[in-house]
């Protein structure tokens, strides 16, 4: 045996070892994957810096309903809202956080870091039929996937979270019809649960859906009864649904819902000044320096153009279209490209609607690499053979050049593998530090959670504030996070006015001011009491 042959044997021999103890334990590590998601998706979850719009918003929204009993119809500062346009599962999320967790900030978010971390274990067994290693690269990927760790969808207390898992769900679901038709019932009653969540958004679902039917013959070998319980599973959770809100305000919310959250925030006007050009999603996500998508990107292109390539050297589009591979391939990418140009033809961009389009990108990525880590020693000797030869000439030299093939694909390999490694662990250590490290509290928020018990003298009673928020010149006016903040640390009835007004009330109230606005109020001040001060901010009260 050559020096060659030697050390292309050991190598294969190692690989192959390593390869098999990973399968062997395989359910080891993907137990510790999952651990190390939830990490990600919990670890700080309770940093009191809370958002403003979304986030606060939906907090309100869902701890009113419980002050309120009413579980259909949302508030605002207990005032019927009609600017989050939503229908009601995601508000039973925070609902169902808070039950859990009392009033806090976990509270409010746990659904949605809960939603997130079920989407990666979803996703990452479905890729376990493709390979192992697949499988715990999408736990990997979900863990890099710095965009939506960090705003706006699996740490943040509002929809997304929820309405990415129902998404994911049901694409999952629909790459699987061909095997059982009733699975399109699935499929069917996680868009009603989407579009109960995040309202139109699950309209993409519908599109992706429809296309894959329609494009896979699937959508023509469906029977009417299988129609029939696609279309039940769809109507009859949205019937439920509206048929109780109608009792609350009739038609009022529905017609809300289309001339606003989808006719305005869709349409050529600049609504709400979320208007931004065609590449916006490509520039701000998947083509921005510092993220994996980029790079996902191009190992799915790269996978995809492989594929091409053997399929056509091995004359096996039949086999590839029988076993289901080719639909496959179709399924993700409608996936990605209908959500993707979708929300990029929308006039109204905001940068979480296309978090969905993230989730095929993972799984795309995962399952090429998983079958290029496993591809190069499942080759038998004779394709081996068949390689080196040239047509069955020079058999003599068969030996060293199957060696020197076995020994250049087997360094190819291991630097895919340290490659895979080395990469997912970078882009994970870049999403801990930008999303867990980095994760910081606001102190007058973190102040309002200490300044009062829910149960304390004056818990419940109307509560003023003199504290320069999001816009220094409305000094006065409560702004959502802080308004979210003393409702769920102190029940209080959140009233603008600012010193003055406070001033002014003749029932029990709370003043919530900083230490600049005390001294110049200070005289005026004078016989109200401290509750609780720290060196930036006081909370005083009257009788």
């Amino acid at each position: 045996m050559t020096k060659t042959e030697k050390a292309a044997e050991i190598s294969v021999r190692i690989y192959r070892s390593l390869l098999l103890f990973f399968k062997k334990y395989y359910w080891i590590f993907f137990t510790l994957a999952c651990l190390v998601l939830a990490f990600f998706c919990f670890r700080c979850l309770d940093v009191s810096y809370v958002d403003s719009w979304d986030e606060a918003r939906h907090g309100v929204n869902a701890y009113e309903m419980i002050q309120n009993g009413d579980y259909i119809r949302h508030t605002y500062n207990y005032q019927t809202d009609d600017w989050n346009l939503k229908p009601s599962i995601s508000y039973w999320g925070i609902v169902l956080g808070f039950r859990l967790f009392g009033y806090s900030v976990t509270g409010l978010r746990f659904i949605s870091a809960f939603s997130y971390l079920l989407t990666g274990i979803a996703c990452a067994l479905f890729a376990k039929k493709y390979s192992k290693e697949a499988s715990i690269l999408v736990l990997g990927f979900f863990c890099a996937n710095e965009r939506p760790l960090s705003a706006h969808l699996a740490r943040a207390g509002d929809a997304d979270a929820l309405y990415m898992l129902f998404f994911t769900l049901a694409m999952l679901a629909m790459l699987r019809v061909r095997e059982n038709h009733k699975r399109v019932y699935a499929c069917g009653f996680l868009f009603s649960l989407a579009f109960l969540t995040k309202s139109w958004h699950a309209g993409m679902i519908a599109a992706v859906g429809g296309l894959y039917l329609l494009g896979t013959g699937e959508l023509f070998r469906l029977k009417l009864k299988e129609w029939g319980g696609f279309l039940l599973s769809v109507f009859l959770p949205l019937l439920l649904w509206f048929g109780w809100r109608f009792t609350k305000d009739g038609f009022f919310f529905l017609r809300q819902m289309v001339e606003v959250d989808l006719l305005a925030r869709t349409g050529s006007s600049n609504f709400e000044g979320h208007e931004f050009p065609f590449s916006f999603y490509y520039d701000m996500v998947f083509g921005a320096e510092g993220f994996i998508y980029r790079w996902l990107m191009l190992i799915c292109l790269a996978g995809l153009a492989a594929g091409l390539v053997w399929l056509w050297k091995t004359r096996s589009w039949k086999q590839a279209r029988e076993s289901g591979t080719l639909q496959d391939v179709f399924g993700y990418l409608l996936w990605f490209l209908i959500p993707f140009l979708g929300f990029s033809l929308i006039r109204t961009k905001l940068i979480w609607y296309c978090y969905p389009c993230t989730v095929p990108l993972i799984m795309g990525a995962a399952v090429f690499l998983g079958k290029a880590l496993n591809i190069p020693f499942h080759m038998e000797r004779e394709k081996m053979e068949a390689v080196c030869l040239n047509r069955g000439t020079y058999k003599e030299t068969a030996g060293g050049k199957i060696a020197g093939v076995k020994l250049a694909a087997s360094l190819a390999i291991w630097i895919l593998a340290a490659g895979c490694a080395a990469g997912t662990g970078y882009y994970m250590w870049n999403s801990y530090l930008h999303v867990i490290r980095e994760a910081h509290g606001d102190p007058f928020q973190l102040f309002i959670q200490e300044s009062v018990e829910r149960d304390a003298e004056y818990a419940g009673v109307k509560a003023y504030i003199c504290v320069p928020g999001e816009d220094p010149e409305k000094i006065g006016n409560w702004d959502q996070n802080v308004l979210f903040m003393a409702e769920i640390s102190g029940d209080f009835h959140c009233t603008d006015g600012g010193a003055e007004a406070f001033l002014k009330e003749n029932e029990p109230a709370v003043l919530y001011i900083d230490a600049a606005h005390y001294e110049e109020y200070s005289r005026e001040l004078a016989g109200t009491q401290v509750i609780c001060e720290n060196e930036s901010y006081l909370l005083l009260g009257k009788e």
